[in-house]
């Protein structure tokens, strides 16, 4: 890690590995993905931005282990709210924006950081969109998203050729208004064999995800993984099926030490039929949780 006193040092490392901002007056906005959690799946330019970040914008389930990049010079802004909870109003997009482009405009390094991929769920698009209507091209780092961390992490094979597991699906569990979105559920439901399809922010509509696919034909065998706080060391992994998770998560308080990302597809099973045919049983630091009897 470059010391936060190395200021000539970041400065010519900076002007060599980032892109050069339209106006000589305007600051480098970088939108940097964090990662699902655990520091060492960054990426290197994602590192090396946080080292030179002289203004941090960050969401509110980064790590204190990421956060510990930052140099002790550079401001740290808490701009996140935990999905779906109305007590946490947290900083509204328009708001960040607005700190974006006042802190570029002060001509100062401005990274915002987000968790998994800035791209995926990450309203990344938004954030490039209004800098550049202002004039500021922004830098995109990307990171690897919840749902590639927590698969590798509990090896959750995202595809699967023995499983039958040709297609993969990155949805949303909840809308705007904090509802079902509009999804197609039927062709959802009637692919499941087929498929992998993970929810980002369902925990909250988890029986009504599973009630929906089920209604729309979906087997109610058809296995599902819940996995809260991805490859982080409090990690928990629940398997079940669509018919069984609702009660589990229940039953094992899911998600009140982490946020929680959903897995539901035949793949979801390979954990457990890993374990079952092994010559030994496998050992994982983690908490693993089978379905109900």
């Amino acid at each position: 890690m470059v010391p936060s006193d190395s200021k000539s040092f970041i400065d010519a490392f900076v002007m060599k590995t980032a892109p050069a901002p339209c106006d000589e007056n305007m600051g480098l906005v970088s939108l940097v993905g964090a990662g699902p959690g655990d520091p060492e799946l960054m990426t290197v330019r994602a590192v090396r931005r946080l080292e030179a970040a002289e203004v941090v914008l960050h969401d509110n389930l980064i790590s204190d282990d990421v956060l510990a990049m930052v140099p002790k010079h550079a401001e740290l802004i808490n701009v996140g709210k935990r999905c779906g909870d109305p007590k946490d109003r947290g900083l509204q997009q328009q708001e960040i924006h607005d700190l974006l482009l006042l802190h570029c405009r002060r001509g100062l390094r401005v990274v915002r950081l987000k968790c998994g991929d800035p791209f995926v769920f990450g309203r990344g698009g938004e954030e490039v969109e209004f800098l550049a209507k202002h004039g500021v091209s922004a830098e995109v780092v990307p990171g690897i998203t919840t749902a590639l961390g927590a698969a590798a992490s509990c090896q959750v094979p995202l595809t699967h050729r023995s499983y039958g597991a040709n297609q993969v699906r990155f949805v949303v569990g909840q809308s705007k208004a904090h509802a079902l979105p509009d999804l197609d559920w039927s062709a959802l439901a009637r692919e499941t064999p087929t498929q992998t399809v993970v929810f980002y922010m369902g925990l909250k509509s988890l029986s009504s995800i599973c009630e929906r696919l089920r209604s729309h034909g979906a087997a109610s065998d058809t296995p599902m993984a819940l996995v809260e706080s991805a490859t982080m060391p409090g990690e928990r992994a629940f398997y079940g099926t669509l018919e069984t998770m609702p009660e589990l998560a229940k039953k094992q308080e899911a998600g009140d030490s982490g946020p929680v990302i959903i897995f539901v597809g035949p793949t979801a099973a390979f954990p457990s039929n890993i374990q079952a045919s092994s010559s030994r049983p496998l050992k994982r630091a983690r908490v693993e949780v089978s379905t109900l009897c």
